[in-house]
């Protein structure tokens, strides 16, 4: 071989790089853990109340029963008669259960005041924040979600933003929503939601509609799922130097493998990521929720922004999502 061909990679492999160990563990993550998801692409353009969103006007048929923040508000005085809750429309599954679910009386939209109860020293209840929607007929199809309707999430614009770190599934400081029916007729709508407050802690800043890219990608390293993945094909490239757990290899092994399934983002489906933990890696409770239901990610060019620079996540067991039972959905938002 000359001076030049040793230098450019000339020799008998014409040239071409040597597979390494983590292109092994790559090719092989991707075969088993690849699946279509859609991106999610904010644009900055006029929407219409049933388009894919985040912030701004959310869709509300007559009647819907529009969300409140059940977190933390005064017990109604002993004594004093309980107000009838106002019935939502038999397409609005609140809490995605497919039943109405209304046993604590909300603000109904398009009025700035709390339906007739007692004094707000006695019962206090802020409306959450519209954090955005999905309208499944303009979004890419994927494969377990549904064709067409609505899903909404309302989050807190407290601290916290509505998570609860004990329970990511309790829906009392935030809710999804799931219309089953749409129509874009938009005398049958209502225009005005109520008065939310100036929470500095609301991770969006206006609107942006939301538009769709049809992509795919292979597990990312952040999934709970990943460690044990990654300890089966590293055993499964490496059969002469098997090990039972990833302790024993030197970390610097597995550097390009966890650069190049680390991806941010905004998206339905596909795999997520986080600033910090998966949640679902010390908690078996919430295990089963496998599917990413909605990611948004901090993104200064859209007005978002979790923190110092974190990103939000939804999930879902699989089950729960074929039924279109959206009540035990799985929140969560970290930062840095």
């Amino acid at each position: 071989m000359g001076f030049l061909g040793k230098i450019f990679g000339g020799g008998g492999n014409g040239g071409e790089k040597k597979e390494s160990s983590a292109d092994r563990m790559l090719k092989i993550i991707r075969e088993r853990t690849t699946m279509d998801y859609a991106e999610l692409v904010p644009a900055d353009e006029q929407t219409m109340p049933w388009n894919s969103k985040i912030g701004g006007i959310p869709y509300m048929p007559e009647g819907f029963v529009y969300p409140c923040d059940e977190t933390d508000y005064t017990v109604q005085a002993e004594g004093s008669v309980a107000p009838q809750p106002q019935t939502a429309p038999s397409d609005v599954l609140l809490g995605g259960t497919g039943q109405l679910r209304v046993e604590n009386p909300e603000i109904i939209a398009g009025d700035t005041t709390l339906t007739e109860v007692a004094e707000p020293a006695e019962r206090e209840k802020k409306p959450l924040h519209f954090l955005g929607q999905l309208n499944f007929a303009e979004m890419p199809a994927l494969e377990g979600f549904p064709r067409e309707g609505i899903l909404q999430f309302y989050i807190s614009g407290e601290d916290s933003l509505g998570l609860n770190f004990e329970n990511r599934t309790d829906q009392k400081g935030f809710r999804v929503i799931y219309h089953e029916r749409v129509t874009e007729d938009t005398s049958r709508l209502l225009a005005e939601v109520p008065t939310t407050g100036m929470e500095d802690a609301f991770p969006l800043s206006g609107e942006r509609k939301l538009n769709f890219r049809k992509a795919s990608m292979a597990m990312t390293s952040w999934d709970f799922r990943f460690e044990k993945l990654l300890l089966e094909v590293y055993n499964q490239t490496h059969p002469d130097a098997t090990v039972p757990t990833l302790d024993r290899v030197d970390e610097s092994v597995f550097d390009e493998v966890y650069a190049q399934l680390e991806a941010g983002g905004h998206r339905v489906g596909g795999y997520p990521s986080f600033t910090q933990l998966d949640p679902r890696e010390y908690d078996e409770r919430i295990q089963e929720h496998t599917v990413l239901l909605f990611q948004l990610d901090s993104d200064s060019d859209n007005g978002i922004a979790w923190g110092d620079n974190g990103v939000c996540n939804f999930f879902i067991r699989p089950d729960d999502l074929a039924k279109r039972d959206f009540s035990g959905v799985l929140y969560n938002w970290d930062c840095y």
